[in-house]
């Protein structure tokens, strides 16, 4: 097991997501990301800020005083509710999707000017998801479709997965609904094929054509505990990755989808946040915890050396632990800047962790 020091930008509240933010509104000299902002008793934010291009600096020390990541916030708007996931959808200007514990899903459009003037600005917002008895009921996970990114999936604890527009949000394209197995994370597999996690451990394939009927269930019998997160991998569409309650993160091999192949490691002494394979060497996995870590593991090492009954990770010397001195809390949300080769992430304790890979 190695354990390395990552660099921490500390705010005043906690952070619950980040996203990188790429396009042709940011300016190339600068890095661009988005955080979601929550503090107890008060108001959620969306923010984005700015940092210089972090492949001139390199990892902190632990015993460094000052940081060298320093972060500019260039606007903050109003969130109603707690943001429970974001992702940034690019296409003529930047905007950002959200799901609330609300239930609903939002858009807002970034303009990012050198200078002052930025701004960050609440466009739509519309509540997808709710019980029938009119509960409020949380909107767990959003994900943009691509290759068309004007279609964004959402899922709830209301077991629904919901299709929309970028154009119009308020107008539902498609909806699945099913009882008894709250959804955890959506993501989609390619353009056409979408994959969402449950609460009782499952993982639904569904094909974007017809989301009404489900065509696929799958369930690895040695990991029964509620799924928390998933991904795709950027190559291999048989290919997914899943985190669970208990610190496990799942490789899932679903060429066979009545018989999926799983592979299991237990990374995490906590549960699993969010996982990604790395964008640039798709053999990697990244994770963050509330154990307090972010994790990089080799997964095909890890499979290689038959970890298939989900033993510890650190003991097969096959992970990375990233951690802050001044992070203890839970770390919420993690992303990875596949050009500039950057990973940043986000915690309870309200810091923006930081590391040039």
């Amino acid at each position: 097991m190695a354990r390395r020091e990552i660099d921490q930008f500390t705010t005043s509240r906690k952070v619950s997501k980040v996203r990188w933010l790429e396009g042709s509104i940011f300016p190339e000299k600068d890095l661009h990301f988005a955080t979601a902002l929550h503090l107890d008793g008060k108001a959620n934010t969306i923010a984005i800020w700015s940092c210089q291009n972090q492949r001139q600096f390199e990892i902190v020390k632990a015993e460094d005083v000052k940081s060298k990541f320093k972060p500019t916030q260039l606007a903050e708007a109003p969130h109603r509710g707690e943001v429970l996931d974001m992702r940034a959808v690019e296409i003529q200007d930047s905007l950002l999707v959200t799901a609330s514990s609300l239930g609903e899903i939002s858009l807002y459009k970034a303009k990012v000017r050198e200078g002052s003037g930025s701004s960050l600005e609440n466009v739509a917002r519309h509540r997808h998801h709710g019980f029938s008895n009119l509960g409020v009921a949380e909107a767990t996970s959003v994900s943009v479709r691509p290759q068309a990114l004007n279609e964004i999936a959402s899922v709830g604890e209301d077991s629904r997965l919901v299709l929309m527009g970028t154009e119009n949000i308020q107008k539902t394209l498609q909806r699945s609904d099913y009882v008894g197995a709250g959804l955890t994370a959506v993501c989609w597999r390619s353009s056409s094929s979408l994959a969402v996690a449950t609460k009782i451990g499952q993982v639904r394939v569904f094909d974007r054509r017809d989301i009404a009927k489900c065509v696929a269930t799958m369930q690895d019998p040695q990991q029964l505990h509620p799924l928390t997160c998933i991904a795709q991998h950027p190559v291999e569409v048989h290919r997914l990755a899943t985190g669970n309650d208990d610190g496990v993160i799942s490789i899932w091999d679903v060429r066979n989808m009545s018989q999926p192949e799983v592979k299991s490691v237990k990374i995490h002494n906590s549960v699993v946040w969010e996982v990604m394979f790395h964008p640039n060497q798709p053999h990697n996995l990244i994770s963050c915890s509330q154990d307090g870590t972010l994790a990089t593991v080799n997964w095909k090492q890890a499979v290689n050396e038959h970890m298939s009954d989900a033993k510890d990770a650190s003991d097969k010397h096959v992970a990375t632990y990233w951690a802050s001195i001044r992070n203890v809390l839970s770390v919420n949300s993690v992303d990875y800047h596949n050009r500039a080769n950057v990973m940043i992430a986000g915690s309870d304790s309200g810091g923006i962790l930081h590391s040039v890979q």
